[in-house]
Formats: C-alpha cells, structure tokens, sequence
C-alpha cells in the first residue's frame, strides 16, 4: 500500500470528511460498476453504492490492512447487493435437490462485436436470482456451496440458477451477433 492510500485511509478512520472524499472519488467508479452488474438498474446501483459507501466509512476502524482496501470494499458492495437482493425476495429460489443429473456447463462466449455496455445490459436483464449466481461464481469466483449460503439455497439451486442465466445469456449474445451481421 502506498503511503498516501494508507495516509487517506488513517484519515478516514479519524472520520476526516477530505480523507473520505478522495477514498470515494478513488473507488466509486469501480464499485459502482461492480454494483451496476448485481442490480436491475442504475438507481439501484446508485443505493447499493451508498449504502456500501455509509458502511465502509462506518467500519473503516475494522480494516487491518491485511487484504487491499478495494478487496475490503468490495466485499462490503457485494453484501450490500445481497441484502438488497433478499429485501426484496422478487425473484425466488427453485429447489432443485431431487435432481440427480449433473448439469453440464456451457460456457457464454465472447464476441470482438460486444461491448462492455452491451454485456452489462445483458447481465442486469437476468432475473435476480440468476444475476446473483452468475456474478458470485462466474466472476467473484465462489463456490456453490459458498453462494448457497450468501443466497440462502442448496448448491444445487445455485448451479441450476447459473446455468440458466449462462443459457440467457448465450441467447442474447447470439441475437446481438446475428443482428449485428446483417447491419
């Protein structure tokens, strides 16, 4: 860490409004972009953001300096689209215990045509469910069992959830691209 981060960071535990200004201005993009990707919409990512932003200078006494502060943060911003996520309980979970198959795993493709903005429309159109399994395994990098937990449903429920959204997701990249052939 480099001095002046550790400088801000010192002043932020000291509440110092100046150290919390340049800690948001350093990371509220990132972080807003990270929220952007488990919410249906920019407001909501605007309230995921805040809340995370109110929590971070809340704790900030609690961050040892053992992980990144944008490690430490992100988990916060993470937690918080979770727990946007569960209050709001739109889209429940399927129980898929009693299947026994195993689900078998197609990957979405990438495609030189797509553009960041294209794909992040794409992931915030998956319902809730869905967008919150793709997000915690395919790009945080959890385990099912870990997102089972976070979720509040079996390991099976959650594999079913991202292969579904993979499968959404695989279509409309498809669409795009067979539309984007004949312009």
């Amino acid at each position: 860490m480099d001095l002046n981060e550790k400088q801000i960071i010192d002043g932020c535990k000291a509440r110092n409004s100046h150290s919390q200004a340049l800690l948001y201005k350093g990371y509220a993009s990132a972080l807003f972009g990270m929220a952007c990707r488990y919410t249906p919409c920019e407001a909501d990512a605007e309230d995921v953001l805040h809340d995370a932003f109110l929590k971070i200078f809340e704790n900030i006494g609690q961050y040892n300096g053992k992980a990144s502060i944008r490690a430490w943060m992100v988990k916060i911003v993470i937690n918080e689209a979770l727990t946007l996520h569960k209050s709001r309980n739109m889209h429940p979970t399927e129980n898929f215990d009693d299947y026994e198959e195993e689900i078998t795993d197609y990957s979405v493709t990438e495609s030189d045509m797509l553009t960041h903005e294209i794909l992040l429309k794409f992931i915030q159109d998956l319902p809730h469910g869905y967008r919150m399994a793709f997000n915690l395994c395919e790009i945080e990098g959890y385990s099912y069992e870990e997102v089972a937990k976070m979720l509040n449903c079996t390991a099976s429920t959650c594999r079913s959830q991202l292969f579904k959204a993979k499968n959404i997701l695989r279509e409309k990249v498809n669409e795009f691209n067979k539309k984007e052939k004949f312009l």
